[in-house]
């Protein structure tokens, strides 16, 4: 029907061409104006957008902390055996100490191997065999699986916090060992004092203590000595002083803490020579006693185990 009606009435006059050419000049003049008005306005939005953006960035880069990139936390102060610190393709190789870890940093020992760092502060930090951490910043750090054994003497009062799966372990000036296997958190405590944060509780452990977190939260606690054979294995790969140059006093002291052991002199007039005794040469690579051993047999000095005890004495004539 419709189209019947569009054929009865037959095609339409077609405009005078100067009407025609007139209306089509206005509407192209009134689309031009309307599309600049479009794009003024989408040109306003894009500037205010980027105008907030910058000032966002702007307030991160001024306040947000670590926005200027990594901080150093720790160097590398001893390796043996392979270690591997973590890289965007995957891991790589440690083999020679000296290198600057940052903020992020990940490393792991494998089987046999060992490393010793020196973290901001001077706190000691050993990694055993088979261990994986993730350095969070300059007193805090993840330990994934493994064992570690940190040794904070060198910066009293300024502890460092340990995340692991069974919560987060805070020390007080100490010497102590955590490990993390199986779904169980074991931490022995060598000197000081160390605190275990949980969701719904919060464990101590102070000097001579150890304490096993099991899965399911049950706490074991039992003792260890401080010269227990437990901890020589953070003893070996512990970074020896330089001594060339240096007095006996330097070694005894530091044998005395990497071992556990009070120092104690014989008597006033062996102390006094201790602090004369100058050494020469260097215990690089040895164990504390070892390097002990080594440097008293080119002196006058001797010295002897008794208990928790170490005690220096003038050698005796044979």
């Amino acid at each position: 029907m419709v189209a019947a009606l569009i054929r009865t009435a037959g095609r339409r006059t077609r405009p005078p061409e100067d009407a025609y050419q007139q209306v089509l000049s206005a509407a192209t003049d009134a689309f031009r104006a309307k599309a600049a008005q479009r794009r003024d306005r989408t040109w306003l939005v894009w500037a205010a957008a980027a105008g907030v953006a910058a000032l966002a960035i702007a307030l991160t880069q001024q306040w947000i902390p670590g926005a200027t990139g990594p901080v150093p936390v720790a160097t590398v102060a001893r390796v043996i055996g392979t270690v591997e610190s973590g890289t965007d393709g995957g891991w790589s190789p440690m083999t020679e100490p000296g290198g600057t870890l940052a903020t992020g940093a990940t490393l792991r020992t494998l089987a046999g191997g060992s490393a010793a760092l020196v973290l901001e502060g001077g706190a000691s930090l050993r990694l055993a065999a088979a261990t994986e951490i993730l350095l969070d910043g300059p007193r805090r750090l993840s330990l994934h699986s493994g064992t570690l054994y940190l040794d904070n003497g060198a910066s009293p009062g300024k502890g460092h916090q340990i995340a692991t799966p069974a919560g987060t372990v805070r020390d007080v000036g100490t010497q102590f060992e955590l490990r993390v296997a199986d779904s169980v958190l074991r931490l022995r405590v060598r000197e000081g004092r160390v605190e275990i944060d949980r969701a719904d509780q919060m464990l101590s452990g102070s000097a001579g203590e150890q304490l096993e977190i099991d899965a399911l939260g049950g706490v074991t606690r039992s003792g260890i000595s401080a010269t227990d054979t437990a901890w020589q294995w953070a003893e070996t790969i512990g970074p020896a002083p330089d001594i060339d140059g240096q007095p006996a006093t330097v070694l005894l002291a530091w044998v005395a803490r990497e071992t556990g052991r009070q120092l104690r002199y014989e008597s006033a007039a062996v102390e006094a020579r201790a602090a004369t005794v100058i050494l020469h040469g260097n215990i690089h690579g040895l164990a504390p006693l070892a390097a002990l051993e080594v440097m008293l047999a080119t002196t006058d000095l001797e010295h002897a185990l008794i208990g928790d005890t170490m005690e220096i004495r003038a050698r005796t004539e044979q």
